[in-house]
């Protein structure tokens, strides 16, 4: 997000000192970029800058991935989603729709804490740490003893193998994200003979979507941060020249919330 310094001709709805959130808009990182009139989107007054820097590309995410989700689940026999990542920001986006929505999930954290943590959010949904040894027993255990048909993937890597295992067959990988270390061989995971489907998810399609879409989409991550800024977790905010303690902190295990790079007002 930022304040505009000078909009060009054909942009009447836009006026310098007003503050925009954008995306997606390359070069982001920076004292000045220059953005399409088109993905420059107003602040609501009560919505905070920090707030305002995830407004558009995280709700959006969420959009993508739950419609995603949803085709997945309407093609499968049914039963809960499982999502890694479950205490970034975009997993608490999908907890939260999840709830709302009345779909049944199953989250996974990397620690005990996160998992209790996340469990005392979201009590609906189970909270379930790979860090504990015995976490795929629990998995099924709260599937009802049965494979899921549907994972949310953001972790990928070695982690892949033992999410499909868990998995019904003719169920669907949806993977938005590499996290992870290591690696999985595509081959080891049995993908025909289960007839499993891996699914790749990006924001970046977004742009695909036809104006009138789009335009509903923006008006719901507005909406959004008004209403439950909460979900918009912020770690912390670095100026630009600190952009290497920056990557540091975004990198440190147990982070919650993502870290922002800012440039001051002159």
């Amino acid at each position: 997000m930022g304040v505009i310094e000078a909009a060009g001709e054909g942009s009447d709805a836009l006026r310098p000192g007003q503050r925009v959130a954008f995306f997606p808009v390359p070069g982001s990182w920076s004292e000045l970029v220059t953005v399409p009139a088109e993905f420059a989107v107003p602040v609501p007054a009560g919505v905070r800058d920090e707030t305002a820097a995830l407004m558009l590309v995280n709700p959006l995410t969420l959009l993508i991935l739950m419609r995603a989700v949803e085709q997945a689940v309407a093609e499968s026999a049914g039963g809960p989603v499982v999502q890694t990542a479950a205490g970034s920001t975009i997993g608490k986006l999908v907890s939260s729709a999840a709830k709302r929505h009345g779909l049944p999930l199953i989250n996974l954290v990397r620690s005990d804490a996160g998992a209790r943590a996340l469990q005392d959010r979201f009590p609906d949904h189970p909270a379930i740490s790979t860090a504990d040894p015995g976490w795929r027993t629990q998995v099924r255990e709260a599937a009802g003893n049965r494979g899921v048909p549907v994972v949310l993937d953001a972790v990928g890597g070695s982690l892949t193998r033992d999410l499909t295992s868990l998995m019904a067959d003719g169920g669907t990988l949806i993977v938005y994200g590499m996290l992870g270390s290591g690696s999985t061989a595509l081959e080891s995971l049995a993908l025909t003979p289960r007839e499993l489907t891996v699914q790749g998810v990006s924001v970046s399609r977004w742009l695909s979507r036809t104006p009138g879409q789009r335009a509903e989409d923006v008006a719901f991550a507005a909406s959004l941060a008004e209403t439950d800024p909460d979900l918009f977790e912020v770690a912390g905010s670095y100026d630009l020249a600190d952009y290497a303690a920056a990557i540091a902190h975004a990198r440190r295990p147990g982070k919650t919330g993502t870290v922002l790079l800012a440039s001051p007002a002159p």
